[in-house]
């Protein structure tokens, strides 16, 4: 962590960059979720109390991967075990105090120490320092619920919308897609999902559906949500396309 002299001294400070190369040796390439691009910083903390507050300091990884950066990030609402965004300007996506975040929310851990857990956590390692990330192997989720496996290691229990595929297989070449959203904890959307080519070799998808983005994206009409299923909507993606998407909230739902 540089001193507010030393920043000034240094040439490349807060200038957009692609690698850490593009920086001074003090500083690294870092990529702010805020911001959306890339520009050459230092740590801004080594505690909390250096941040404002509202804010926690929290630990980032460089663009490299391999360096490790310090930053005041947003408080926020996000609960132990839910999804998160790190380094985020909106409370919905932030962590609660005393919580860090790695794609989930969780508490600092000690990996040789698994009581250092609440019950249904284990103690994962990440680059950016190890935390508890949630786990429902060997036990029984609430009744409506479905243990689902949402990364390597990590699962919950979630009302499963659309096809739970790890329990029923796709077909061939068909990828079982997971997808769950900060603002909408508990609730997992998944399926099958059937890969597309606009082009004339195909492959190609069922009358009912339309390839979008190399893959096989269900058609409806407005006002009919019902013909996607439990848990999805009908959206327009053009004047004359609507698909069916996963009903998830967002922040522009509030």
């Amino acid at each position: 962590m540089l001193t507010p002299a030393e920043r000034n001294n240094t040439l490349t400070y807060g200038r957009s960059c692609q690698t850490d190369a593009d920086c001074d040796p003090r500083l690294r390439c870092f990529f702010s979720m805020v911001t959306h691009h890339s520009y050459c910083v230092d740590s801004r903390c080594m505690t909390d109390s250096q941040c404002p507050e509202g804010f926690t300091c929290q630990t980032y990884t460089s663009d490299s991967g391999k360096d490790l950066l310090n930053a005041c990030s947003l408080v926020g609402d996000r609960k132990e075990g839910e999804v998160c965004a790190g380094f985020t300007r909106e409370r919905q996506y932030g962590c609660e105090k005393g919580l860090l975040c790695h794609y989930r929310c969780g508490r600092p851990c000690q990996l040789d120490e698994p009581a250092s857990c609440p019950e249904g956590f284990f103690c994962e390692d990440t680059p950016t320092g190890a935390l508890c990330q949630p786990t429902c192997e060997g036990r029984t989720c609430p009744e409506g619920q479905q243990c689902v496996s949402v990364a390597p290691r990590i699962s919950i229990c979630a009302t499963v919308h659309g096809q739970n595929c790890q329990q029923t297989p796709c077909e061939r070449e068909q990828p079982c897609t997971v997808r769950d959203y900060p603002l909408s904890p508990g609730e997992v959307w998944m399926g099958c999902r059937q890969p597309c080519d606009t082009q004339a070799e195909g492959p190609f998808c069922p009358e009912d559906s339309v390839c979008d983005m190399y893959q096989c994206r269900k058609k409806c009409t407005p006002g009919d949500s019902a013909a996607c299923g439990d848990g999805y909507i009908c959206k327009h993606r053009t004047d004359e396309l609507w698909l069916c998407e996963s009903n998830h909230r967002a922040a522009s739902d509030d």
